[in-house]
């Protein structure tokens, strides 16, 4: 959801409890029941549709995140012996093709890891009959090449789920707007039967129904950052003690860090997709630095929320 969706919700939602603590006030008027009931549906389908969303969005970065730890694993086991290999046959060119560590595949952008394990799977192929001695059996090689071509697709997913989320998004604003209707077509027109009669009522619902920009806290920051680049979020971060909440709201994977300038990437913290890390500003990068900012070394968009305690 957009943050403007999150605020209409959130008075929707205030709106709401008011009534339902005044029950008793407004049954004895049947347009006013009906109207809520309606008003009620319109909130319960707008929170099963958010849910949803925020289950693909997950959905889509767990299966990512599980086949690339499946697929470096399947392809460390058998790049370690051709290391070996390539070693104990003076082979410089084979071990330089293949010597990586799990960290040098971490940190590899998503295609190019794809590309490192099929380069290290064409030599095992290669050299199979030679690995045997070195522990490398057929069905490793072939386990390797199934973790590829499970993983190949997952590649797409963060571009698949940008889709899915813009027309649920879009989805929700209709429900929104529907449900928006009831309140001001029904309900706002009903609620003033009250205003004698039930007089702390009707303020109260009055009071609920005004919309407070939740996204404009001093402390929160919210955008999106670019494939491939870093953008600082802000420049006064010097605090040491202060904890920041990082939340990725995206499909990319993001890393955050307080640098010495907006460039800097300071102690890199990596934040997966749809998940949220807490962390002082000295876990950030070194005292004396004040950008915090955020990285994205993925395909497509990253979206994140900061917020500081």
């Amino acid at each position: 959801m957009t943050d403007k969706q999150e605020n209409k919700i959130s008075m929707f939602l205030s709106t709401e409890q008011v009534c339902v603590d005044n029950t008793a006030t407004w049954t004895t008027v049947p347009a006013f029941v009906t109207g809520f009931g309606t008003f009620q549906s319109g909130i319960v389908g707008i929170q099963i549709l958010s849910v949803q969303q925020e289950t693909d969005l997950k959905g889509i970065a767990e299966d990512k995140a599980n086949k690339q730890t499946a697929l470096i694993s399947s392809a460390l086991i058998i790049a370690k012996p051709i290391v070996a290999y390539a070693n104990a046959t003076n082979n410089p060119q084979l071990r330089q093709e293949v010597d990586y560590s799990e960290s040098d595949l971490i940190r590899s952008r998503d295609t190019e890891v794809e590309t490192i394990c099929t380069l290290i799977h064409e030599r095992a192929n290669t050299n199979a009959a030679e690995l045997v001695s070195y522990g490398v059996t057929a069905q490793m090689i072939t386990d390797l090449g199934t973790a590829i071509t499970d993983y190949h697709p997952t590649i797409a997913g963060p571009r698949s789920a940008i889709a899915v989320r813009k027309q649920q998004t879009a989805a929700i604003e209709q429900l929104i707007k529907e449900t928006n209707e009831i309140l001001t077509g029904q309900l706002d027109q009903l609620v003033v039967l009250f205003e004698t009669s039930a007089p702390e009522f009707f303020n109260s619902y009055k009071n609920a129904r005004i919309i407070v920009d939740l996204g404009e806290r001093q402390n929160t920051w919210s955008g999106t950052v670019g494939a491939g680049t870093i953008d600082n979020i802000m420049d006064a971060a010097g605090n040491d003690t202060t904890e920041w909440e990082l939340t990725n709201e995206g499909t990319e994977e993001l890393k955050f860090g307080r640098g010495a300038d907006s460039s800097d990437m300071g102690t890199l913290v990596t934040v997966a997709a749809g998940v949220t890390e807490t962390k002082t500003a000295s876990e950030l990068g070194a005292s004396g630095n004040k950008f915090l900012n955020v990285q994205n070394q993925g395909l497509t968009e990253g979206s994140y929320k900061v917020v500081r305690d």
